[in-house]
């Protein structure tokens, strides 16, 4: 079966979410963003006469229209979210590097943690997360 895209547009009316797809032709609110969505997704599925609207393969597509004025400001905030939850992961993947790299020329992991800014603790529990994967992996190919 093809999904069908179904696009619901959200628009802030100063004390609710009003909800619209265009096809079909359905409206809803809710008070609050989460509830206008659910509100939408349960309007669609009785609609299509579904309980679950994975079922039919319809993809509900959320088109939030902010406020006035505000859009700009909440898109620079999410794609610097987005920038560092990216420079998060390059970091904690830095980090587990050069602690392996300083645990393997013998210093202890409270040096290691000194030197990384984090503590021994840390540079355990990156050390036994790294062991893990490495028996998950192994024993994977294993089989």
């Amino acid at each position: 079966m093809t999904e069908r895209r179904n696009v619901a547009t959200y628009r802030w009316d100063g004390r609710a979410w009003i909800v619209q797809f265009r096809d079909p032709d359905i409206a809803t609110f809710g008070r609050t963003l989460a509830a206008a969505k659910r509100h939408a997704r349960s309007a669609l599925a009785v609609y299509l006469e579904v309980s679950d609207l994975d079922d039919p393969g319809a993809d509900v597509v959320d088109d939030v229209r902010l406020p006035a004025g505000v859009a700009d400001d909440v898109r620079a905030v999410v794609d610097r979210r987005a920038k560092v939850e990216a420079l998060r992961a390059e970091v904690a993947e830095a980090t587990k590097r050069a602690a392996a790299d300083l645990r393997a020329a013998g210093l202890s992991t409270r040096d290691v943690g000194e030197i990384l800014g984090v503590s021994g603790a840390r540079v355990a529990q990156i050390e036994r997360a790294a062991r893990d994967s490495d028996g998950r992996e192994a024993q994977r190919f294993d089989t």
